[in-house]
């Protein structure tokens, strides 16, 4: 009976060891990252390798690490080192003063595991490019200390610069946070912009691997939208959120955000930030013979049927009008959109466009005095191109890889043909992140987002029934 009763003794206690392990599981996961780095988006895949220090395209990184220098005895040098700690605890400090509330795991729960849990996700977006590449930091690089309150030197020289982590923590919460306080949206994304440009200042990081670790973020964010769990997250700390401010309205109409709020102003030919574009036009004018040069010239037509067009390769399936029309409504929602989102942003400052700068014809020179009195910041083409790349994204993740790929290159196509600098088009993607962000509190934009889903995922039913006979 002693025996029996022993045995009967540790069989409770291996049963109620088990549920707590289990307990412990279940909690662990709600606290983790909403996919691993192999269920992303693989940076390797639709970013190019960061420049070599031995290429002219480093002009620019060294030119930023230089202004970083700069300014890091300034209170913006202090604000960038303070905002050196990593993780939800410094973003939630971050997007308490931009908000006016008290975010934290004990007074704000949901909005505080939401944050933590879509920037782990996005940080974990970039750790593909991280590992191949393992490029050196700038500190270490050029044989200096980082000029930080709370960077470990030892931690991040095993750590590859390449994109980088803090930003895409950053840029992605910032996204995710405007679904949740849409009338804060320009303050959140300029706080989410500026932890990432901390990180060039105090030289943890180069320009290229912040500008890198935004898009990472990017498609991070649209990825995750495709997922339930994400999307009970985002009502949880939307529903927390009202309850603090008291609002119980669920409809808010905002208009798109101010991007001369958020983002930088364009470099200006005084600027030390010119030079890395005009190394940039200039290369880019190389490649107009190849046949890369020549894709550019295909991609220089942008309507909505363009677009289907461009995408169906990356789609294993023909996108248009009558074969997909869900689909093909919500690219022309998300078309409209980052259209009008684009235009409001060139209207707050006029930039003469490379061409007409440098007195020369672009590779389309029947285009060329149409273009010649617009401004060249942002390119729209680059918005729209990146842009519904990401809306994509949301409805065919198994593509992923192809159509960020695509939609980068498309936009990169402006800079061969020579209607924009780089940095013209670099901004436009984070334009187009922003204005997706502002779009998923449409009502409408979120039905034909449903509505494309389901069609995508029965047509790609058919087509797999097809190919195996069933």
């Amino acid at each position: 009976m002693k025996l029996k009763s022993i045995g009967m003794l540790a069989a409770i206690l291996v049963f109620c060891g088990t549920l707590c392990v289990g307990a412990q599981t279940q909690d662990e996961k709600k606290d983790s990252p909403y996919f691993n780095l192999f269920q992303l988006p693989n940076p390797c895949v639709y970013l190019p390798a960061p420049p070599d220090t031995a290429s002219v395209l480093f002009v620019n990184d060294f030119q930023q690490f230089m202004w970083g220098k700069s300014v890091r005895n300034t209170p913006r040098g202090q604000q960038a080192s303070w905002e050196s700690l990593y993780g939800a605890k410094r973003i939630a400090t971050v997007f308490s003063e931009a908000m006016g509330i008290t975010i934290s795991k004990e007074a704000t729960p949901e909005i505080y595991r939401f944050i933590k849990r879509v920037g782990e996700t996005c940080n974990q977006a970039t750790s593909m490019a991280k590992r191949r590449y393992m490029r050196v930091r700038p500190f270490a690089r050029m044989n200096e200390h980082v000029s930080s309150e709370f960077d470990d030197e030892t931690d991040l020289r095993r750590n590859g610069s390449y994109p980088s982590g803090h930003t895409a923590f950053g840029w992605g919460s910032a996204l995710a946070m405007v679904e949740v306080a849409p009338e804060l949206q320009d303050t959140l994304l300029r706080r989410g912009f500026e932890y990432g440009q901390s990180r060039v200042i105090v030289g943890a990081h180069w320009q290229s691997d912040v500008d890198a670790g935004r898009l990472a973020a990017s498609a991070a964010v649209a990825r995750m939208h495709n997922l339930p769990e994400y999307q009970e997250d985002l009502e949880l700390a939307r529903e927390e959120y009202r309850r603090i401010k008291g609002n119980k309205s669920k409809k808010l109409e905002m208009d798109y955000p101010k991007g001369e709020r958020i983002l930088d102003a364009p470099a200006d030919t005084a600027s030390v930030r010119y030079y890395g574009d005009i190394v940039t036009y200039w290369l880019a004018k190389g490649e107009r013979g190849t046949s890369r040069g020549e894709q550019a010239l295909a991609d220089a037509p942008c309507d909505v049927v363009d677009f289907l067009k461009c995408y169906t390769p990356c789609a294993a399936m023909t996108l248009g009008e009558k074969e997909t029309p869900a689909i093909a409504a919500l690219v022309r929602k998300t078309y409209d959109g980052l259209y009008s989102s684009s235009k409001k942003l060139k209207a707050t400052a006029f930039r003469k466009r490379p061409y007409v700068q440098m007195n020369e014809s672009t590779a389309l020179p029947e285009e060329d005095e149409p273009h010649y009195a617009t401004s060249s910041y942002p390119s729209t083409h680059a918005v729209l191109g990146w842009g519904i790349a990401l809306a994509l994204v949301e409805v065919m993740p198994n593509c992923q890889n192809a159509l960020l790929e695509r939609g980068y290159e498309y936009g990169r196509s402006r800079t061969i043909l020579g209607f924009h600098y780089a940095s013209d088009v670099q901004d436009a993607r984070l334009v187009a992140a922003y204005t997706l962000a502002h779009l998923h509190n449409d009502a409408e934009f979120q039905k034909l987002m449903a509505k494309a889903k389901k069609e995508y995922q029965k047509e790609a039913e058919k087509l797999k029934a097809r190919e195996t006979g069933k």
